[in-house]
């Protein structure tokens, strides 16, 4: 006896599984892609809550500012008192309550490249010089130049680079600190834990 050729329903499921996993293979190569647009959304929703605070401290003629975010799955940071912290002013914390405001997340370098870039573009009210198009021809083809005492011109009179492009008005860093709070019990006792928080600081010259 003859076996029966497989079905033409089998076939089909072959078929299909086939196309799944073409089309499962296609879209790993958009994840990044995804990880990237959620990433930098969700950075902008804790930007948005930051430069008002910067702003606050502005109208009040404050140049510089320091700002600790607290990551959502820090609980020490809820019920403590910062104390510890290596610095001339006491910083404003910021207890982030996202879903995904998380240690984990902020630990990535790209989150804090992403902060930092959206906060100055925020918070700067200032361009870049515009681009000179002048050509300028190569060295070797410049005209050397001397003065009456055998210097250049440009030395003599200490030519260089205005001031106002070596250093730019607005400055803004992010990067991980550690952080201390001291917390009390019920029996009144003291205890200091330890964590981790987004340090963010603005500096207005």
């Amino acid at each position: 006896m003859v076996d029966a050729p497989p079905s033409y329903q089998s076939a089909q499921g072959f078929e299909y599984r086939e196309k799944e996993a073409e089309s499962t293979s296609g879209h790993r190569f958009k994840i990044r892609e995804e990880i990237g647009v959620y990433r930098s959304q969700h950075v902008t929703a804790v930007v948005a809550t930051v430069v008002l605070l910067i702003r606050d401290r502005a109208r009040g003629g404050l140049a510089n500012s320091t700002l600790l975010l607290l990551p959502s799955d820090q609980e020490d940071s809820r019920k403590g008192t910062l104390v510890g912290y290596s610095s001339e002013e006491p910083p404003v914390l910021v207890q982030l309550e996202g879903e995904h405001d998380t240690m984990e997340f902020w630990r990535q370098p790209e989150a804090l490249r992403i902060l930092q870039e959206q906060v100055l573009a925020a918070i700067s009210d200032t361009l870049p010089p515009p681009a000179d198009d002048t050509p300028v021809p190569p060295r070797a083809m410049l005209p050397r130049k001397t003065s009456l005492f055998g210097r250049k011109p440009g030395k003599a009179f200490g030519i260089g680079p205005p001031a106002a492009l070596l250093k730019a008005p607005v400055a803004v860093k992010a990067d991980l600190h550690s952080v201390f709070f001291r917390t009390e019990n019920e029996y009144g006792l003291y205890h200091t834990v330890d964590g981790q928080a987004v340090a963010l600081t603005v500096e207005v010259s």
